[in-house]
């Protein structure tokens, strides 16, 4: 017996914001469009766009220019930087109370390394030792062009809660990545190296994964900071 695919909210709503970053206008209604796992079939359907964050964090994800660079040398925007440093948790959270003080760290984390502050980013994802921080470090490394580093990262990760969600994310952009049974961070890894050496045919297709795995990522570090 073939089981339906289940299209959570969390994957439209991923998606949803990686349409927002490819250049899609934002509005109340936007197109849902996700991956089947029956046959590549695309289902879509109109829903209503809701804030899913904190006003403070559904503002700054809005921004089309964020995660655009692979190997940013230097903050993508500085006075944004600031702002992330300088909020309150009270405002990164909208007054939601926390339940994970060892995880909800990672939230800032996850918005500095969203505008390329990656050295800050980096000193919040070293401060505990568990598999989500470890896949931050990972992708820390590979935009760092430290790609045995990263691969160590992900080895230390192994398999995570999120990469059956993204893998579904990630097929309908990453024809590579469809071919896999699972988000596979050592493929993009290693897309990520050819890119640096010279191999640029993919580089629209990994910008769009870098997005989409930032996405998911952010998405399950805020669900699990709070319950």
């Amino acid at each position: 017996m073939i089981s339906r695919p289940v299209f959570s909210y969390t994957i439209a709503s991923r998606l949803i914001d990686t349409a927002a970053f490819m250049g899609t206008s934002r509005r109340n209604d936007v197109e849902r469009i996700g991956k089947s796992s029956r046959g590549g079939v695309i289902v879509s359907e109109r829903i209503s766009r809701m804030p899913r964050y904190s006003p403070f964090i559904d503002g700054l994800l809005s921004d089309s220019s964020l995660l655009q660079k692979h190997r940013p040398t230097e903050s993508a925007n500085p006075a944004t930087a600031i702002r992330i440093r300088k909020a309150t948790d009270t405002e990164l959270t909208g007054g939601k109370e926390i339940t994970s003080e060892t995880l909800f760290p990672l939230v800032r984390g996850g918005l500095l390394y969203a505008v390329d502050a990656i050295d800050e980013s980096h000193r919040i994802a070293q401060q505990f030792g568990d598999e989500t921080r470890s896949h931050w470090q990972g992708m820390i490394h590979r935009r760092k062009g430290d790609f045995d580093n990263a691969r160590y990262w992900f080895r230390r990760v192994g398999s995570h809660p999120v990469f059956g969600e993204l893998h579904h994310a990630a097929a309908g952009v990453s024809p590579d990545m469809a071919k896999q049974s699972s988000w596979d961070p050592y493929l993009f890894v290693g897309l990520c190296e050819r890119e640096k050496f010279g191999d640029d045919h993919h580089r629209g297709e990994l910008i769009k994964l870098q997005r989409i795995e930032f996405d998911a990522l952010f998405d399950y570090v805020w669900r699990k900071s709070f319950g």
